[in-house]
């Protein structure tokens, strides 16, 4: 399981959560134990491009408010910090060398944030707490709650990740399946969530910087976050068969593509956008649309419904199993 990110730019924001004093940060600490990073900062440059590509890929539009970091000014923090550092130093000696310790981010309510930096993690679901790898901070989107004002806030956090083990979300697991495991991963190679058990989420998982940040899209209401998705009220085709359909005009290579990136979707490794932009690129527009015209009419036959007189295709609106259109 490896990391995509710059390991140059992360190092030298682990550098500075160990020392403040070789830091170029400017504020003072506030009494929740966190200090401003202006804008000028290395680090504050280095999250804003991380959170900033992440939220890009989906075409969001990311405003960075502020960014905080976890300062460890009280007797307890330090501690916390200290206890992680520990924690990290055993992990190496039982994995041979390598704690595996990546960055990952949490999404919360500003309140749940302040109690995460001042007192830890706790009331975990199902036993453990998600994290979403760097590269993908958007999947934080849902559970990062935003005010009245629309602004949410995210933690970037330093995880020991030890040896990872497979976990199936609805699995119902609650701890390692053995002594040999450390923590959990949704997919063995491309990872979308971290899982790290109750009984060590507060020394396997360090609270690092908190991220006030806002996000606007072209996306339509119904599909913004922080509202629940509703199921589409537009025509739709399930992939499968919009597959089986497919492979009756396309070419068998093409169709085997076509094939290979929905099981990859499947398997979580490309995201759902990524799907329908290589079958469009691979099946056209045109074609789609006529097939799910002509899959509509059908069930409209079946319901002695009238077809609706639909031109194009709005891919931003396709669920997971669903291919709605506009």
């Amino acid at each position: 399981m490896e990391s995509t990110s710059s390991d140059t730019d992360y190092d030298k924001v682990q550098e500075s959560a160990v020392s403040d004093s070789e830091s170029s940060i400017i504020g003072s600490t506030k009494s929740d134990g966190l200090i401003w990073i202006s804008e000028g900062d290395m680090i504050h440059h280095i999250i804003s491009n991380k959170l900033l590509s992440g939220f890009g890929k989906l075409g969001l539009s990311t405003q960075i408010e502020d960014i905080h970091k976890n300062a460890c000014s009280s007797f307890m923090n330090r501690a916390k910090l200290q206890s992680f550092l520990i924690f990290s130093k055993a992990m190496e000696k039982k994995c041979g060398g390598n704690a595996n310790v990546k960055y990952a981010w949490f999404g919360a309510s500003k309140d749940d944030m302040h109690s995460i930096v001042s007192h830890g993690f706790g009331h975990p679901m199902h036993n453990a707490i998600w994290l979403s790898p760097e590269d993908y901070p958007v999947d934080c989107l849902q559970t990062a709650t935003p005010n009245k004002d629309g602004l949410r806030h995210i933690l970037l956090c330093r995880v020991i990740l030890g040896r990872a083990e497979l976990v199936h979300p609805d699995s119902g697991q609650s701890h390692p399946s053995s002594e040999e495991f450390d923590t959990g991963v949704d997919n063995l190679h491309f990872p979308r969530k971290y899982i790290v058990w109750s009984t060590g989420m507060n020394s396997y998982v360090f609270p690092e910087f908190m991220i006030s940040f806002r996000v606007t899209s072209h996306i339509k209401e119904d599909r913004k976050f922080s509202v629940p998705l509703k199921s589409p009220n537009s025509p739709w085709i399930s992939f499968p068969s919009l597959i089986s359909a497919l492979s009756k005009i396309l070419p068998p290579n093409t169709v085997k593509l076509i094939n290979k990136y929905h099981s990859d979707y499947k398997e979580r490794k490309i995201t759902r956008r990524e799907l329908i932009q290589q079958a469009r690129k691979l099946a056209g527009d045109d074609l789609l649309t006529s097939i799910i015209k002509s899959f509509k009419n059908k069930q409209n036959k079946e319901s002695n419904e009238d077809s609706p007189d639909i031109s194009s295709i709005n891919f931003q609106q396709w669920e997971s199993r669903n291919c709605p259109l506009a």
